[in-house]
């Protein structure tokens, strides 16, 4: 499958506003809502935590309510993204243009909804365990990349197993509330069509499901 996740197309979806126009950035703060209560992190950290393609860091202000002691940091390959995630949330995080092998060390990373897009996932995971203590990486599980509803800028799909050769981990598989299912696009494309199919005993729809990975540095 090619993959069109180049830096110049991110460049031109979060420059030239399609990534807000499309609900972006609802998504993110709809994923971190999500993610935050099932990450293993004391909210009392005080060390490092990084976001890993973090877009247009509209995640930044729940991890700074989340753990509020944290220096909190951000890198994406998008000078625009960048740029907009200074303007925006500068005061609350420290953020980074480049790629994984810009990442510096730290103590957590997170990188959700971004090695769906990536190529190269694996070796990009092995560098990310190297630069810190912990890893999350967090993807749709089990997407189904020939549907009708999978998105050209995923090229790769996920199971419980698929970062085995990297060693040691743990997951967590749970519900998402990304893919516009929130808010009112939840009420009525979800809730409202399962009472429509089950009156009529058809198949209902099921919220799309996420799986979080756990990498752990071995002391």
């Amino acid at each position: 499958m090619s993959n069109i996740n180049t830096k110049s197309y991110w460049d031109n979806r979060f420059g030239s506003g399609d990534w807000e126009y499309n609900k972006g950035r609802d998504q993110t703060k709809e994923f971190a809502r999500s993610q935050i209560p099932l990450l293993n992190i004391d909210e009392n950290i005080e060390g490092s935590i990084l976001d890993f393609g973090c877009g247009l860091g509209d995640a930044f202000p729940l991890y700074k309510k989340s753990f509020r002691k944290a220096k909190l940091f951000g890198i994406d390959i998008s000078d625009e993204a960048i740029k907009k995630c200074i303007h925006e949330y500068g005061d609350i995080a420290e953020f980074i243009c480049g790629s994984h092998l810009d990442v510096p060390v730290c103590d957590i990373i997170i990188a959700s909804n971004v090695f769906e897009h990536l190529s190269n996932d694996i070796a990009i995971a092995k560098h990310l365990k190297g630069k810190c203590r912990e890893l999350y990486i967090i993807v749709p599980y089990m997407e189904r990349l020939d549907s009708e509803q999978s998105c050209s800028e995923h090229v790769n799909t996920y199971n419980k197993e698929y970062f085995i050769e990297l060693g040691e981990y743990s997951y967590k598989v749970f519900n998402s509330r990304g893919w516009s299912e929130y808010g009112l696009n939840l009420i009525f494309n979800i809730w409202v069509k399962n009472v429509y199919l089950f009156l009529f005993g058809k198949s209902l729809i099921k919220r799309k499901k996420q799986i979080m990975y756990r990498f752990t540095r071995q002391s």
